[in-house]
């Protein structure tokens, strides 16, 4: 019987906005500065994985995830790391991260999270996101509709490890078999989760919550 829903954050039910590599040409352009944004989101993307996955070790904390974030800035825009304005341009897309606006929630999310909430079900967020998630979810009246948050900064270790998964697992003490996790990243968000036993719901493109809630309905007439 499906008691929880496990949720990725970014590209799930939020969304970049504007998109991840335009946030960054936007404070690069006030300086008078032109960057291409789809590259950055590459090179972005890249260093993450290469940075927080493979360099970093964990156990993570908000400390080390803060320096990693300081590293993927250098790496990425090292061109520019002389000029005067280098470490404000870091600070205050750092900073914008932990604001809503960053942000826009993907429509019909709301009215998914009120439907499943009426069947009992828990809702948590398990994502890679750090401690700014936190202001995020506020600043869109999201954050009381969930029943816990979990994040990899947090909890020591990022998604794919199996300790994120099993540590929300353990808060609601739950079986694998009894949540389904929902992402858009299948080597974060699906693999792991199906190989502890959790069923696993892919997005692929936009998220569509009105197919999700079709998904779930025949999940609870099985039940």
């Amino acid at each position: 019987m499906l008691k929880a829903l496990f949720l990725d954050a970014e590209g799930t039910f939020i969304l970049f906005n504007p998109s991840l590599g335009e946030i960054y040409k936007n404070f690069w352009r006030f300086r008078g500065i032109e960057i291409d944004p789809e590259e950055t989101s590459k090179e972005i993307r890249q260093n993450f994985k290469k940075i927080f996955k493979v360099e970093l070790k964990p156990p993570l904390n908000g400390e080390l995830c803060k320096k990693g974030w300081k590293e993927v800035f250098k790496r990425v825009f090292k061109r520019f790391e002389k000029l005067e304005v280098f470490e404000e341009v870091f600070r205050e897309v750092y900073k914008f991260f932990g604001s809503p606006e960053c942000v826009k929630v993907v429509p019909g999310f709301l009215e998914f999270l009120e439907k499943v909430k009426e069947r009992g079900i828990k809702v948590a967020v398990v994502s890679n996101w750090d401690c700014r998630l936190y202001s995020v979810l506020e600043g869109h009246n999201l954050l009381s509709y969930f029943d816990g948050v979990f994040l990899g900064c947090e909890v020591g270790y990022l998604k794919p490890y199996p300790e994120i998964f099993l540590k929300a697992l353990q808060f609601f003490n739950l079986k694998p078999n009894e949540v389904l996790m929902i992402g858009d990243t299948f080597e974060d968000d699906i693999k792991t989760p199906t190989e502890l036993g959790m069923l696993t719901y892919h997005i692929q493109g936009i998220p569509d919550y009105h197919r999700i809630w079709a998904f779930l309905e025949n999940h609870f007439k099985d039940d």
